[in-house]
């Protein structure tokens, strides 16, 4: 169970703000127009859909991210050099894992590169809260079907 959990938490690379995933924005975002996404990030919340599917939904809800996943919320860090690292803390606080990678923003969409795999999300920003949603390969099955949506905030906000 405890392997299932550091897989679980090692594929969230990125989640954030009050759309629901699958809501289409209203008009194109213009690149000047986004606000940038350096700096640091927490989780709040995250919802996968395995397969695109419901039948299988992995579903962390805002307030219940230690209490269901049993570590704090991942900090990650986009730096202004493209390049982003991800802290992965248990309970007591303890650094128990990183994952780095690059990242890049192409108008409304993120994209976060790690040991070769590429993810793409759609970005939104608003305030101090974003939300991405993108298809990854959560279940690692080689496809990339499984819906992602997650929030983030920026911390001490």
């Amino acid at each position: 169970m405890k392997k299932a959990i550091y897989l679980l938490v090692f594929l969230v690379l990125a989640a954030c703000s009050t759309r629901e995933a699958g809501e289409s924005s209203t008009s194109p975002v213009e690149e000047e127009d986004m606000p940038s996404p350096e700096g640091q990030w927490v989780n709040i919340s995250m919802k996968v859909t395995i397969n695109a599917d419901v039948d299988s939904v992995v579903d962390i809800p805002p307030g219940k991210w230690e209490e269901i996943l049993q570590i704090k919320p991942i900090l990650t860090t986009l730096k202004d050099d493209s390049t982003f690292i991800s802290e992965y803390r248990n309970l007591g606080d303890s650094l128990f894992m990183t994952s780095t990678g690059v990242w890049w923003l192409d108008k409304d969409s993120l994209y976060m590169e790690e040991h070769g795999v590429l993810n793409a999300y759609h970005l939104k920003i608003r305030n101090d809260t974003a939300s991405f949603t993108g298809y990854i390969d959560w279940d690692q099955d080689g496809e990339a079907d499984d819906l992602y949506y997650g929030e983030q905030v920026r911390p001490g906000l």
